[in-house]
């Protein structure tokens, strides 16, 4: 078994190579083959491909992305970790064109470990956040090109 520091470590790579390094394809180095994702929209669990897919997804629609992590805790096999991320909407996600709002948006996770790799993730994000502050941009951008006849 993986010593607890090596874990944290092993969550803040993907931290820092993935999303600060936009480098999805440092993925399989950090997580199993097999892993197991929860608490994603929609589908409920994502395997490591569909995670790298929306990693590059995530990437391409907030090309600044940056989290801030704020706390990192270990226990056992598992290493939780809770963060902001703040990133600026400017491509196309979810079939939805760049809106330009800034984001900030809460989250938190905890990976379970085997053999140094992560093998599971439970996911809490504020996606309803995520949404509304798209739709913020949205609206700003309208009243911006209504100018005075939208309050």
């Amino acid at each position: 078994m993986t010593r607890r520091p090596d874990l944290e470590r092993v969550s803040r790579r993907d931290f820092e190579e993935v999303w600060h390094g936009r480098d999805p394809s440092a993925i399989p180095g950090i997580y199993r083959a097999d892993y197991v994702g929860n608490g994603f929209p929609v589908v409920g669990s994502i395997g490591r491909g569909h995670y790298r897919r929306l990693a590059e997804l995530f990437l391409r629609a907030f090309p600044d992305i940056r989290f801030r992590i704020h706390e990192l805790d270990s226990a056992g096999r598992s290493v939780g970790v809770r963060w902001t991320f703040t990133a600026t909407h400017a491509g196309r996600v979810f079939g939805l064109p760049p809106s330009g709002a800034t984001l900030e948006v809460d989250g938190r996770g905890r990976h379970r470990y085997d053999d140094g790799r992560v093998a599971e993730t439970w996911l809490e994000m504020d996606w309803a956040g995520l949404a509304s502050g798209i739709a913020r941009g949205y609206a700003s951008r309208l009243r911006e090109r209504l100018g005075g006849l939208v309050r």
